[in-house]
């Protein structure tokens, strides 16, 4: 499994937990032979996904460079913090 710490700029979710906006961890797990899940979780550890991984971007090599970040962060955060 890899991860990324990062900071994150624009319309950002605050934290339920915690109230951040700003610092994030990306994360990526191999789920299968050929597929990755990658996924955004706060500093303070809260993870949106994970009671319900659905969320999660799937990306064959598990990258964790700025276009797959703002991906994650947009379906794996935003998208299920705003629910």
């Amino acid at each position: 499994m890899g991860q990324k710490k990062f900071c994150a700029k624009g319309d950002i979710q605050p934290c339920p937990k915690c109230g951040n906006k700003i610092e994030f961890v990306a994360k990526s797990n191999q789920v299968a032979e050929d597929c990755c899940e990658v996924w955004v979780v706060c500093v303070c550890g809260f993870d949106p996904t994970a009671e319900n991984t659905n969320a999660r971007v799937e990306d064959i090599w598990g990258s964790l460079d700025e276009s797959t970040i703002i991906c994650a962060l947009d379906a794996s955060w935003n998208e299920i913090i705003c629910k």
